[in-house]
């Protein structure tokens, strides 16, 4: 009989408990800032780019505002006598869900310029040159942007047209009722894709030197094509900038020799192109990346700085 009753009191405990745990998860999950993910737009000539009309509370309270045209800003893209500055890059012009609106680059730097100016940000997670590019060459909601500026790392030259279905950025909201753990699990499936481990091992040795010798025709073609795109936009009578942004291991000096010349390639022949490793080398005390890449907020504010100082004559 007492067997009985434990067998019954588990069956119903072991449900109630299991059902407890998801709510204290979805609970947690929420605390840290999931369930509320960014949404993306799939595209057929630049893969993907923010929704329209977005207001995106995430981590430690950072808000994500993407405004009417699909721009990271805390400004709707309307001309109205203003001068327009779209900035394009990857996810070091993002910024990330753990920055606010107010602390990217191109937020201070419009807010040094004045208010005759209105900046939109078009960078995007895991974008390359190519994604830049057909985004600035086809995206109809930006072509009326004054001025045009290019935030680039090393890395963007040989990523190719990146996919959104190789990453794991929503193009929909999640489920209404546990949405922290769907964005999760959404994370978890992406970063640890048994398909890696499985149906997609490596063992051709040869890979790595296919591998070094893609990356420099593949920086090749896209310095190329990246240039390209900026006589075209100066042919518009726009004018364009371009920034290179360093990794902090490149400020340390501990690149490889193969780095090394990419990035010497890179800054000799990218039109227009103004390396801020210089300048970042003396703020890198102040301990401005989040890691290898990304800036953290006082990152963004040397930035900003050094972009500000080097565009301001320019522009007048």
């Amino acid at each position: 009989m007492k067997h009985n009753n434990f067998r019954f009191l588990t069956f119903i405990l072991v449900p109630i408990f299991i059902i407890i745990s998801i709510f204290v998860c979805e609970f947690i999950l929420r605390f840290i800032g999931l369930g509320n993910p960014v949404i993306y737009d799939k595209n057929t000539v630049w893969n993907y780019s923010l929704s329209e009309n977005q207001n995106r509370i995430r981590f430690n309270n950072k808000t994500v505002r993407v405004n009417n045209v699909g721009l990271r800003s805390n400004k709707d893209w309307i001309k109205n006598n203003k001068t327009l500055i779209l900035f394009h890059g990857d996810s070091v012009t993002y910024g990330g869900s753990k920055l606010d609106n107010s602390e990217l680059f191109s937020e201070k730097i419009c807010d040094d310029l004045g208010k005759n100016f209105v900046c939109g940000n078009a960078g995007v997670n895991g974008y390359g040159i190519l994604n830049m590019v057909m985004r600035s060459k086809y995206d109809d909601r930006i072509q009326n942007a004054d001025i045009v500026i290019f935030t680039i790392i090393l890395q963007d030259f040989w990523r190719g047209l990146v996919d959104i279905r190789k990453l794991h950025y929503f193009t929909s909201n999640p489920n209404k009722l546990f949405p922290a753990i769907e964005e999760a699990l959404n994370f978890i499936a992406w970063k640890y894709d048994l398909n890696r481990y499985l149906g997609q091992k490596t063992k051709n040795s040869k890979t790595n030197q296919d591998t070094k010798a893609m990356i420099k025709k593949s920086t090749e073609f896209t310095l190329q094509v990246l240039n390209e795109e900026i006589l075209r936009l100066q042919s518009e009578n726009k004018k364009v900038f371009v920034f290179f942004s360093p990794t902090k291991s490149s400020l340390l000096n501990s690149d490889t020799k193969l780095i090394e010349n990419l990035k010497k390639k890179v800054t000799t022949k990218t039109l227009n192109l103004y390396d801020i490793s210089t300048s970042l080398k003396e703020d890198l005390n102040k301990d401005i990346y989040f890691d290898n890449i990304h800036f953290n907020s006082k990152g963004h504010e040397c930035v900003s700085e050094i972009i500000f100082e080097y565009i301001e004559d320019k522009l007048k």
